[in-house]
């Protein structure tokens, strides 16, 4: 029979256990989406936007812990998917991007760089495949390098001649080409020097004020059995990176709360006493601080885990550092306190304890704050009741500013594989894609977006989409008519002079109705509830648009303010914005947590 290069590939890409794909249905690569789906029962998306199809392998990658393929027909495709490939790149999602290599487009006879080249600075690995046979070699060595070591992006630019060329072969010849292209998939995770784990964790329980961090390693290891285990056995004090969310189980009795700054005061407090810390699977970027004063001691000693050499000492200065896998390492060193080597110091109680303190004083203001009585609804409010609503184990998607914040301090069930932040990269606007390649994962599982309204609108189009496909999930839009964190900042830091934050009036849940989908929107306390309930038995993309108080942001926008802020001229006498900041307990509860995290007080 003759078999296509396209033919080849999907064939390879099935074989390879590729479960889920994007990309249109049209062009080089349009064959190989419908291959994929009709004859390899492979779950295909094609977006309404190029921009969403990659965001939509991003959330599948991540739930299944495997590659999702995104098809790149043109270079216009190519272009349009650099978003979703930097926000993969920043989380160390290992998504697969495939493009075609054109011969009618000479690339020195066109501006700019070829599709390799621009993509290696958001790719772990990328190679061209030119000839028909190369194909699923190619394919095998990509998946290998997503999974090995530090996870990553891989790309496969594939010469259109190999794509289209047809050779005569049999199924069982065939087959035979497949499996032995893609070689064995795979991928042993490495120990750490047993000598160097050993030092590492005698350094930390011999610390005063020790500290655990689990980062998005930990995640990609599925190693967050191990990590809570070894937490609870050494009652070390722990949080985690927002990448690693749900790698410290939320009823461990040492965890003191996060992810990262939306820990709050008792994780400012951790990482402004400590003085040894030991960092699992995590680089510390900006959410945490970058492992560097004024938020951090500056004389504290790291103690580093991770798989990939480049991120030793990238952001911190280590004294130990373990190169190794988080699942493997973590092994290490329950062992070792398993076999009495290293033993657990009864003297860290004291400090967990005071850490528990600073925690419990935090939550009660936080939470006596978020009520029902503000003139317009409360944030906090709003997101501790969809905790409140939502069925257990529902997986939250959170996408967008302050209202990421928000989730953070009120919704987390802090377990494995509950909540998702895109937040490498910042990127706004994925939750909806997210949410779909989520949904493609797991059909039945209850799922939840929590966005804000301005992020709401990048991808908006694929609820229609999500509706055709018949996919259900809950969309709540914190609707404030502004890019609040950015308002919050020009108010809190410039006396309220605004530029470009302000969104207007949308009447978000009628956008929605327009694409066929159930929206509702929710102006008062009262309704929040109600309308959460409705929204979750009305079944397809339904949509609840509920109107917050513009006026209102988080404690915790000052960490990222104050962090991101370094080094730009303030004047502290227009930065209180008075008169034309409201003064209320809000306000108050704001500027305590600020003294308390730069001053390391204890204001209540």
């Amino acid at each position: 029979m003759p078999v296509e290069g396209r033919d080849l590939l999907a064939r390879a890409l099935a074989k390879a256990g590729v479960r889920f794909a994007v990309g249109r249905e049209s062009g080089v690569l349009g064959p190989i989406l419908r291959l994929l789906r009709e004859r390899e029962g492979v779950k295909t998306i094609t977006p309404m936007g190029d921009i969403a199809g990659p965001f939509m392998a991003y959330g599948n990658t991540y739930y299944r812990h495997f590659p999702a393929a995104v098809l790149c027909s043109t270079p216009a495709d190519a272009a349009n998917a650099f978003t979703g490939l930097g926000t993969a790149w920043a989380d160390k999602i290992p998504l697969l991007v495939i493009t075609v290599r054109s011969p009618r487009r000479l690339e020195m006879r066109l501006p700019g760089s070829t599709q390799g080249e621009s993509y290696s600075a958001f790719t772990k690995w990328g190679t061209r495949v030119l000839e028909w046979e190369d194909i699923p070699v190619a394919l095998g060595q990509g998946l290998r390098e997503a999974l090995n070591g530090c996870h990553g992006p891989v790309h496969l630019d594939i010469d259109e001649r190999a794509l289209i060329e047809a050779r005569e072969m049999g199924e069982g010849e065939l087959e035979e080409l497949v499996e032995k292209g893609l070689g064995p998939l795979e991928v042993k995770a490495i120990e750490g020097d047993l000598e160097l784990v050993e030092r590492g964790l005698r350094a930390l329980m011999e610390a005063e004020r020790p500290l655990i961090v689990s980062g998005g390693g930990v995640i990609h290891a599925q190693a967050w059995e191990a990590m809570d285990r070894l937490v609870r056995m050494l009652g070390v004090p722990a949080t985690t990176t927002v990448a690693g969310e749900g790698g410290i189980l939320g009823d461990n009795p040492c965890y003191i709360g996060g992810p990262s700054y939306v820990g709050g005061e008792s994780f400012h407090r951790a990482i402004k006493r400590a003085d040894c810390a030991l960092v699992v699977g995590a680089a510390l970027g900006g959410l945490e601080g970058f492992g560097q004063p004024p938020f951090w001691n500056p004389d504290i000693r790291f103690i580093q885990v991770d798989v990939d050499p480049v991120n030793m000492c990238l952001n911190i200065p280590v004294e130990i550092s373990i190169l190794g896998d988080a699942g493997a390492v973590l092994g290490q060193m329950i062992r070792l306190v398993e076999e009495g080597v290293v033993k657990p110091n009864p003297a860290h109680a004291r400090w967990l304890q005071h850490l528990q303190e600073v925690r419990r004083r935090w939550r009660a203001r936080i939470e006596g704050e978020a009520h029902d009585g503000w003139p317009l609804i409360h944030q906090g409010y709003l997101a501790r009741t969809i905790r409140e609503v939502l069925p257990p184990g529902t997986f939250l998607v959170i996408d967008g500013g302050n209202t990421t914040l928000w989730a953070g301090m009120f919704c987390m069930e802090h377990k494995p594989k509950s909540a998702l932040f895109p937040a490498g990269m910042g990127t706004l606007g994925c939750g909806i894609p997210v949410a779909m390649g989520i949904r493609a994962a797991d059909p039945d599982r209850p799922l939840a977006v929590i966005q804000g309204d301005g992020s709401f609108l990048y991808n908006v189009q694929e609820l229609e989409n999500a509706r055709r496909l018949g996919m259900d999930f809950l969309v709540v839009i914190f609707n404030d008519g502004c890019w609040n964190m950015i308002k919050g900042a020009q108010d809190l830091f410039f006396g309220s002079r605004r530029v470009g934050s302000l969104l207007g009036n949308i009447d978000y849940a009628a956008v929605a109705r327009g694409l066929g989908c159930y929206g509702r929107r929710v102006s008062s306390a009262s309704e929040i509830a109600p309308a959460l309930k409705e929204a979750l038995e009305a079944g397809g993309p339904a949509v609840v648009d509920v109107l917050v108080d513009p006026d209102c942001f988080p404690e915790t926008l000052a960490s990222f303010a104050l962090g991101e802020f370094e080094g730009v001229r303030i004047n502290p006498l227009r930065a209180v914005g008075i008169p034309k900041m409201k003064i209320d307990r809000r306000l108050v509860n704001r500027a305590k947590y600020a003294a308390n995290i730069l001053l390391d007080l204890d204001l209540s």
